[in-house]
């Protein structure tokens, strides 16, 4: 089953260190929209290396649209992986695991959310000092007047 696309445009939003999720935005022959997303990971020089689908049944669109560009008319053959997959065990045959996100990206962002506690203390001590500091100066200058 050959099915064409058109790429209009793709984002990469990093969410750990040299880890993130890609997200293409393809149009069909018939003009349907669809939004194709993966995990990814970043090489040495900061470009996309590797990256899983999100969706199993995506991996042969997602393929091809690494190697696309923007505006590009694609072409994805699902005949060979149609074949190989069934629907009910197609997360068993391609090796994914079940769990979508992994482990170490949780993880992260829970450490994120700690981080985002601490340095709410940490403002908060820098706007109590900054409001002292401002009533010293100006119990200083109305001592002047």
């Amino acid at each position: 089953m050959f099915v064409s696309y058109t790429v209009k445009n793709y984002q990469f939003k990093e969410t750990s260190k040299g880890r993130g999720i890609i997200s293409y935005q393809i149009i069909d022959t018939h003009g349907n929209k669809r939004t194709i997303s993966a995990l990814a990971h970043l090489g040495m020089r900061g470009k996309i290396k590797s990256a899983r689908p999100i969706h199993k049944r995506e991996l042969p669109l997602l393929e091809v649209l690494m190697k696309s560009s923007i505006n590009e008319k694609i072409e994805v053959d699902f005949t060979d992986f149609n074949a190989n997959h069934s629907r009910d065990n197609v997360s068993k045959n391609i090796g994914v695991r079940e769990k979508e996100i992994p482990d170490d990206i949780v993880d992260h962002t829970i450490h994120d959310f700690d981080e985002i506690g601490r340095n709410k203390f940490r403002l908060f001590q820098l706007v109590a000092l900054g409001a002292l500091v401002l009533a010293a100066l100006m119990s200083v200058v109305h001592s002047f007047f």
